[in-house]
């Protein structure tokens, strides 16, 4: 899908759509729930598994992280089943320890390449308390990527007990590790040794759990490190009703468009929100935009902007609307903390759009331009192509192009739609 976007300010008001963070831990949980009535788990009667929700048709929650480890707990019945993955990293990372606590034996197969240094730490953690572990063909020749191939095999139960991370584990499998950690006989504690990159995902996995009956308590050790204590032999319950929290990464590039000279109103977010792009109205405010934060929506409106320094390490998915919104801003600003070769598409947008922007490895350095060229750019497999073109589009003398910018939809569905909900407009 090619599409022209006329260089438009954005105004106006959009619900966001749900969190697919948080559609993930609820469909997880209830996967979870539904596993223990078919084991007759004591207290996990049929009568919950009714309300159980088809997460995949929900509007907006769907995301491929969901759909394979959906697909995994569908082959989990099996006495010996075999978990298909894909390339996907992330779902192996959360199924890995939850397959460990339900299953004897299970494998994992997969058509991607994963990489000893994905698998093996993570593998590492589940052996010292009593899994054991080898692993298939982790390298595979090109030519093989496409085929099915075993990644790694489980035997033995992962017994309870006290758990020590480096904080450096894939946070995907720090939170597949909280949610399994119940369905064990007794009780457990999971300790990192270092302060993680981030806990955005399992704290949310904690604030999910609490909906389905599942109690975790999360604090802090001496050291400040995050320290969580998982009572065992726990039942999920599936609630009356799911209340899924709306998407703050999504609304961020919304809200970041309103800064770039309109006013937009995103709503159905929460302020206490443990997603980590609700930062996104400090960073702005920071910029000089006029932020606002209400009971259950955000708005920010522009203002003069001026540079500043941002550290990007723990916001990566605003790196996109922060580089644009810099190349506008007057002065100078530095976005880094960021690894330049992952954002080099969006170097690429602003470098080809006439922005005044350096690559210094670690991040971006701007000065600010009060307005960008626009042109065309092929936006290929890459979503963050369509991203930043799009963001840049509100500042651009001349109409934006973007060859292929259906790519956009396997990250945010609908994202064309909320465009030209706040006045965005289109050629095709």
């Amino acid at each position: 899908m090619d599409i022209t976007l006329i260089p438009t300010k954005l105004n106006g008001t959009i619900n966001t759509r749900p969190s697919v963070l948080y559609s993930l831990l609820h469909a997880t949980c209830q996967a979870l729930a539904l596993h223990q009535v078919r084991t007759g788990a004591s207290g996990a009667g049929p009568a919950g598994a009714a309300r159980a929700k088809d997460f995949t048709r929900l509007p907006g929650c769907w995301s491929r992280d969901l759909e394979v480890v959906l697909n995994c707990f569908e082959s989990l019945g099996g006495d010996a089943p075999a978990l298909f993955c894909s390339d996907n990293v992330k779902a192996f990372s959360m199924m890995l320890p939850i397959a460990a606590a339900t299953k004897q034996k299970v494998s994992f197969t997969g058509s991607g390449e994963f990489p000893n240094s994905v698998v093996l730490p993570l593998a590492d953690v589940l052996k010292l308390r009593g899994v054991s572990f080898s692993k298939g063909s982790l390298k595979i020749k090109r030519r093989d990527r496409e085929r099915i191939h075993e990644i790694c095999t489980l035997s033995k139960k992962v017994s309870y007990g006290s758990f020590s991370l480096t904080g450096r584990e894939d946070p995907y499998f720090i939170a597949g590790l909280l949610l399994a950690l119940p369905l064990l006989e007794g009780n457990s504690s999971v300790r990192m040794t270092t302060m993680p990159d981030s806990t955005e995902l399992p704290d949310m996995a904690v604030t999910v759990l609490r909906q389905y009956g599942v109690a975790i308590l999360r604090s802090v050790d001496d050291y400040g490190y995050p320290f969580f204590e998982i009572p065992g032999n726990q039942t999920f319950r599936i609630p009356e009703t799911v209340s899924l929290e709306g998407d703050w990464t999504r609304a961020a590039f919304w809200l970041g468009c309103g800064a770039l000279g309109g006013n937009v109103t995103v709503r159905g977010l929460s302020g206490d929100s443990h997603q980590v792009c609700r930062q996104i109205l400090d960073k702005l405010h920071s910029l000089g935009a006029a932020t606002g934060l209400s009971t259950d929506s955000a708005n920010v409106v522009s203002g003069v902007l001026q540079g500043c320094n941002i550290n990007a390490s723990r916001i990566p998915d605003l790196v996109p609307i922060l580089s644009v919104i810099m190349a506008h801003a007057s002065g100078t600003s530095m976005l880094t903390g960021i690894d330049s070769d992952q954002f080099a598409s969006v170097f690429r947008v602003l470098d080809a759009f006439d922005a005044d922007i350096s690559d210094g490895g670690s991040g971006f350095s701007f000065t600010g331009r009060a307005i960008l060229t626009g042109g065309e750019i092929d936006a290929s497999s890459d979503p963050l192509i369509v991203l930043t073109a799009t963001a840049a589009s509100c500042i651009c003398r001349m109409p934006v192009t973007i060859r292929n910018a259906g790519i956009i939809n396997k990250t945010f569905p609908g994202f064309f739609e909320d465009y030209t909900a706040l006045g965005g407009k289109i050629e095709r």
